[in-house]
C-alpha cells in the first residue's frame, strides 16, 4: 500500500501493473562493440554511459543537475543505437 502527498492510502488492484519506481537502477549495458562506437559520441555522452546508480547518485557524482544526467543519458543511448544501426548495416553489406 503506497500513501500519495496528500495522506489518503491507496491500493493497487491485481490487475495494474506495478510501477517501476526506478527505471535506472543499473548502468547500461555496453558491449565490446560499443567500446568502438563510444569513439564517435560526445564525451558527456560517454560520460552518462558508463555512470552506474540512480539518476540522483550520477547527479550529485558529477555535480550536474538531475535533468542533465537525464537528458544526456537519453540522447547518448538513442546516439548509440543510431551507430549500432549503421555499424549492422555496414558489416551485413
Amino acid at each position: 500500500m503506497t500513501t500519495p502527498s496528500h495522506g489518503a492510502p491507496v491500493t493497487a488492484s491485481t490487475t495494474e501493473r506495478p510501477r517501476r519506481m526506478n527505471r535506472r537502477g543499473t548502468a547500461y549495458i555496453l558491449s565490446e562493440e560499443d567500446e568502438f562506437l563510444l569513439q564517435d559520441l560526445p564525451a558527456p555522452y560517454v560520460e552518462a554511459l558508463r555512470q552506474t546508480g540512480s539518476l540522483q547518485d550520477i547527479s550529485a557524482r558529477l555535480q550536474i543537475p538531475i535533468g542533465t544526467v537525464k537528458s544526456r543519458t537519453h540522447r547518448a543511448r538513442a546516439a548509440l543505437d543510431a551507430l549500432r544501426a549503421k555499424s549492422r548495416e555496414r558489416t551485413s553489406q
